[in-house]
């Protein structure tokens, strides 16, 4: 017998933290080098160990009130969806949501952010997928004997709730675009601020526990033209989990933009290494981004090394995004110039 009021489950995961951003902070919404930006996401995971895991979701972000010069600060509206489905009975968790964020000056390269995040979700499975006893006719199964069994396993709408805060540093000299420009982030928040209700069972106290982020990272020039070092770190607890995610990434300009258009004409190409840490040692994710102008593709593959590994013969799953990014129109005016980006 299965309880409903013992099945959970754990927010969506994406290695590809820089691609997906909404599940780090809602203050990031926004925090980009442009005015329009938007990501798909997939990922598999868990391959090799039968019915996995596959997460997908979509978002768009729109930055406005730049070029205004006597108000320094502007807004940013996102929206997402994003769906997973695991397992033989397809549980899984479908979930719309939107963000608002207000970035404000504080001098000529800096900014503080605050942002908040509304979302509705439900979740539920496949209960015509099950198998009970009753529906043994004494030499194999048929699913067409039915006793009610699995009724108890409706699926449950919940509304949720999210706040950030972040400061965001960037800088370019566009006059001299060979000279080191920077970019960094820093930020803290807090998910599932209301503590959904989250369970099967609609007299159960089973509530989602609220999920804390910190995230930094920066994007430094090196003394090669065109290459730049990107170190990130995240930090994330929830309940009695918790998961320390951090590597760095290099990015090199195959093609640099012109003074004229800035950096978001660029050709890059950027890869490297994170590690996901939680009890034990769990994954090392190589990730390689290909960018073309406004458009760019991000492929990862997370390698199972903990103690899974027996099974899952170190695979663990691929990953994959698709950005499109928007050139900012009020580069000229915006007192805050376009920066490098990873």
């Amino acid at each position: 017998m299965v309880s409903p009021a013992l099945a959970s489950g754990q927010d969506i995961h994406f290695s590809q933290t820089t691609r997906s951003e909404f599940q780090l902070n809602p203050a990031f919404t926004g925090a980009f080098t442009g005015n329009l930006r938007a990501t798909v996401n997939w990922k598999d995971q868990w391959q090799s160990i039968n019915k996995t895991f596959r997460t997908y979701s979509s978002s768009f972000e729109y930055s406005f009130g730049k070029g205004r010069a006597q108000n320094p600060t502007f807004f940013a509206l996102g929206l997402y969806a994003y769906k997973d489905v695991a397992g033989d009975v397809e549980v899984g968790n479908t979930n719309v949501g939107f963000s608002f964020s207000t970035l404000v000056k504080i001098d000529r390269n800096s900014r503080f952010i605050g942002g908040v995040q509304g979302s509705y979700g439900m979740t539920g499975l496949n209960v015509s997928k099950m198998q009970w006893g009753s529906q043994y006719n004494g030499i194999n199964f048929d699913p067409s004997l039915t006793n009610g069994e699995g009724t108890e396993f409706q699926s449950y709408n919940y509304a949720d709730v999210a706040l950030g805060v972040a400061y965001w540093y960037s800088k370019n000299d566009k006059n001299v675009i060979h000279q080191a420009p920077a970019d960094a982030k820093v930020g803290v928040a807090v998910y599932h601020l209301n503590k959904p209700h989250y369970t099967f069972d609609p007299k159960g106290i089973s509530k989602l526990p609220m999920r804390f982020v910190i995230h930094a990272s920066a994007l430094f020039g090196t003394q090669q033209e065109n290459l730049y070092w990107y170190p990130n770190f995240n930090l994330v607890f929830q309940g009695k989990q918790h998961e320390v995610y951090f590597g760095s990434l290099w990015k090199y300009n195959l093609k640099s933009a012109s003074k004229t258009t800035g950096f978001m004409s660029e050709v890059s190409l950027a890869g490297g290494v994170n590690m996901r840490v939680t009890n034990v040692i769990d994954a090392i994710v190589p990730q390689l981004i290909v960018g073309a102008y406004n458009c760019s593709i991000g492929l990862s593959y997370d390698i199972n090394i903990s103690k899974l590994n027996a099974a899952s013969a170190y695979r663990g799953g691929f990953e994959f995004s698709l950005r499109f990014t928007n050139p900012d129109a009020y580069i000229h005016r915006n007192p805050f110039r376009n920066s490098p980006s990873i």
